[in-house]
């Protein structure tokens, strides 16, 4: 029986959650990756990437309060314009969590956690990363459940998510509260969503907005 090599490639992997991380380590030293350099922040990525110049990046979308995985990327595809980027989310879609963001870096590949069924699906996506060539900046593993759902949209339906009020959403995103309330109505058809006497729309919105970032 032939035992399959250790693959040399550099691999930088970003997540902030200790679990995740390592449980994303283990996964990859499966598939053979010999050379997996884990970090916690922006911060420390940064550094380790100027010492073992990855050839490829696993990047997790929310690194909780400050640059974003997105950011990250950039960040990296700057000094290292070859890298292979791959980023992880639970969101379905990146402006889910926030449309003021930078676009998606060009042949990055965007994978969403809960589509990985198997090993192979997080292999594929470096491969892919190391290879694929878009002019779209952006390949998702799936199309987006919320594409077409417009930028301010999307910041309502997360800010709804978070609890805030018609008046809050309005001050947030500077803009009239009649506004506000024009484009709940039309996300609210847009999503489907019909209340009944238990649930109101917030409330439904809200569930949906969670649906897709878990």
């Amino acid at each position: 029986m032939m035992i399959p090599m250790a693959n040399p490639l550099r691999l930088l992997l970003v997540d902030d959650d200790p679990f995740t991380r390592l449980t994303l380590c283990a996964t990859l030293q499966t598939l053979k990756f010999s050379n997996i350099a884990p970090a916690q922040s922006v911060t420390e990525a940064m550094s380790i990437a100027l010492e073992i110049k990855p050839q490829a990046a696993i990047i997790d979308l929310d690194l909780g309060e400050g640059p974003t995985g997105i950011d990250l990327a950039h960040k990296l595809r700057e000094m290292f314009p070859r890298i292979g980027v791959v980023i992880l989310s639970t969101y379905a879609e990146p402006r889910l969590i926030g449309s003021k963001q930078q676009p998606m870096p060009e042949r990055a590949i965007y994978v969403v956690k809960q589509s990985i069924s198997e090993t192979n699906t997080l292999l594929d996506a470096i491969t892919s990363s190391l290879n694929v060539i878009t002019s779209h900046g952006m390949v998702n593993s799936a199309p987006s459940p919320v594409e077409d759902l417009g930028d301010i949209q999307i910041d309502i339906m997360r800010l709804i998510a978070a609890g805030m009020s018609n008046a809050e959403i309005a001050s947030s995103l500077i803009m009239q509260e009649g506004s506000v309330e024009k484009s709940i109505a039309r996300l609210i058809k847009k999503l489907g969503i019909k209340a009944s006497q238990k649930q109101n729309q917030r409330v439904l919105i809200a569930h949906e907005y969670h649906r897709l970032t878990k």
